[in-house]
This record gives C-alpha cells, structure tokens and sequence, in this order.
C-alpha cells in the first residue's frame, strides 16, 4: 500500500521529476557569454596589434626617408666641393696699413678658402688652369670731395716678373651731390685668366680709409673653370 501510494505521489508531480536543476541551464549560458568575452578580448589584441605595426611601419619608413635625405644632401655637398676644389671668397676686413692692398678675411661669415693657399691680403694658386676672379668694393664717405679719383685693381705677382702685372683695373671720379655730403660708390670687375702654380693675385684701392668693409660690400674672390 505504501509503495502504491509513493509511486501515485510521483505520478502527481510530473514536472517536479522532468524539470533540470538550475545550474544545469545557467552553465552553458554563462560558457557562452565567456566565449563571447575572450572573442572581442582578442579581437581588440589583433587591432591593437594592427595598430602597433602599422605605426611601427609609418615610423620606419620616416627614418628611412630621412636617411636617404641625409645622404643625398650629403652626396650634393660633396659634389659641390668637388665642383669647386679650387675656390676662395674673401670678404672685407677693416684693417688700414701703409700699402694700398687690402686685407682680407678668410673664415668669418660668407668667406671660405678652397683648394687655394692664401695670406693677409693675397690668392695663391696651387694648381694652374683657367680661373674667374672676381672683385667688389664699396667706398664712401661722410664728406664728398668732387676732385678726388677712385681707383680699384687687381695684380698679379709671379717669379717669373720682377714686379707686379695689373690684370684688371677701373678708376672713376667722385661725382659728388650738390651739398657736398654724404656719398658711396661700387667698384666691380671680373675676368678669367690663365693662372700658374705660385701665382700671387691680390687688390688694390687708392685709398682704403673710404671703403666700406661690410662682408657684402667689399670681397674678392676666385674659382677654377
């Protein structure tokens, strides 16, 4: 009778034995959601690492540029030297002795010296050829005197001469403004001209106490063809 009675007792409660526990249901929701996470954790991993190479890439192909930048503007300098191994440009320097040569500056501002030897107030040439000399000077002065001459020269010493040659030379009168005051003139020559080792070029002015001795003013120069 008993048994009759529990068997009636689990007949009458049909959903009590077919109904799964709780967690059987909850497990493979939350599996799921679990596969779900590690699914966009390592999609964002590969953006990520997406991102890093390609800033690494962008970053490489910068220095990349850079280097061949550097080394064009390198190779350009060096054939620029090449192109003018033998050059000078000297620029004025405010220094009045006895002589009426000009002293030169050799290493300030827009004044180098090339392939050439030099001293004080001269170009010396080491290796002979076809060079372009060139000369500028600006003169002036606070008190314009009408009567005066200006003149600018360039000379060649050579041990083949006992004196000087004159190559080039200009010479002007001062045309002075009706007041007398304040004036200024330019003086430029060039030439090319066959030079030999030892030969000695330098500039002359009849009077260096009116020239101007600004680096762009006044300078002397030269460079092989």
């Amino acid at each position: 009778m008993a048994e009759v009675l529990m068997e009636t007792l689990d007949i009458s409660n049909p959903l009590t034995n077919a109904m799964p526990p709780n967690n059987k249901i909850a497990q493979p929701e939350k599996k799921e959601k679990l596969q779900k996470l590690f699914t966009a954790i390592a999609l964002l991993l590969i953006l990520v690492t997406l991102m890093l190479s390609t800033w690494n890439a962008v970053n490489i192909s910068k220095l990349q540029l850079k280097q061949v930048n550097s080394r064009k503007q390198r190779t350009e300098m060096q054939n620029q030297r090449q192109a003018l191994k033998n050059a000078a440009h000297l620029t004025g320097m405010n220094v009045i002795n006895s002589s009426t040569a000009l002293i030169w500056d050799s290493v300030k501002g827009l004044a180098f010296v090339q392939g050439v030897s030099h001293s004080a107030e001269e170009l010396i040439i080491i290796e002979a050829g076809f060079y372009l000399i060139y000369t500028k000077v600006s003169f002036g002065g606070q008190v314009c005197q009408s009567d005066m001459l200006i003149d600018h020269s360039v000379l060649k010493r050579s041990d083949r001469y006992p004196v000087a040659i004159e190559i080039m030379k200009t010479r002007n009168s001062n045309n002075c403004p009706g007041n007398n005051g304040q004036w200024s003139r330019d003086s430029f020559q060039s030439g090319i001209f066959q030079l030999r080792k030892g030969d000695r070029i330098y500039v002359t002015v009849s009077n260096p106490a009116f020239v101007n001795f600004r680096q762009v003013s006044t300078f002397f120069g030269l460079h092989k063809l």
